[in-house]
């Protein structure tokens, strides 16, 4: 057997790999329903989605990088295309910039999950806050925009996030696309639920008249401004979602230098 095929073997969505991926996000989830969540957001910085743009697995958050800080994060995982046995590697990385007081500014680049190759270029992402909160509950607000200077990737978005007493923190909004030069709306709905001061339990999903997305993942802080991630993209396979059914393991560092 050739090299080629050992490796699309290792990589098929019935290999141990993949099982082991989906065991673990689903003992995750369990555990977020069965452990007390206790407030831990204030002692870590927000970490950035894999889109890019602080959030919280595929969707941003209305969370913006304070002013003079940065976070860099990098992705690597296994994408499973859909109808195909063959499945393709990826590399993820992105850094945002507290440019001013409530503007977050960011760039994007990796590989294509269908090519394995570069993406057609590095693209940019901002945030601006439109609402802060100082208190230990509040609700924030902010609109922006993703993949700027793409020809097919680029959105934009409004998005709220509320931090709940001793509890999860929801985030929800608008998001828009435009396929084939068509503008295609879509709700935003996501949570991340502490499991102690380090560690966190996310999902998110994206719904519209054409597409629908579930993800999930978790996150631990070694420090405050260092943690690991772990994503899994449209879980549930959906043949019309954005981004393929895949798995993912990372990590976001914040003002690193």
């Amino acid at each position: 057997m050739s090299k080629s095929k050992i490796q699309i073997n290792n990589l098929n969505p019935k290999s141990k790999f993949f099982r082991l991926m989906i065991g673990i996000l689903f003992v995750i989830c369990h555990l977020s329903f069965v452990i007390s969540p206790v407030m831990a957001f204030s002692h870590v910085l927000p970490s950035p989605a894999y889109s890019g743009p602080t959030g919280v697995i595929r969707i941003p958050s209305a969370d913006v990088i304070p002013y003079k800080n940065f976070n860099v994060g990098v992705d690597y995982g296994v994408f499973f295309l859909p109808g195909v046995v063959q499945s393709n590697n990826t590399v993820n990385y992105k850094m945002n910039l507290g440019t001013f007081h409530g503007v977050e500014l960011g760039v994007i680049g990796g590989t294509d999950e269908n090519t394995q190759k570069l993406r057609e270029g590095v693209f940019v992402n901002m945030k601006l806050s439109l609402s802060t909160g100082d208190g230990p509950d509040p609700l924030l607000l902010a609109i922006g925009v993703e993949n700027l200077f793409s020809h097919t990737a680029t959105d934009v978005y409004m998005v709220a996030t509320k931090y709940m007493p001793q509890g999860p923190k929801l985030t929800f909004g608008f998001m828009a696309d435009f396929p084939n030069n068509r503008f295609r709306p879509m709700g935003m709905l996501g949570t991340e639920i502490p499991l102690g001061n380090t560690f966190f339990v996310a999902a998110d999903g994206l719904i519209g008249e054409s597409v629908s997305q579930l993800n999930a993942g978790a996150k631990l802080y070694f420090t405050p401004i260092f943690s690991l991630n772990l994503y899994g993209l449209n879980v549930l396979d959906n043949a019309n979602a954005k981004d393929s059914k895949s798995a993912l393991l990372g990590f976001s560092w914040a003002n690193p230098f």
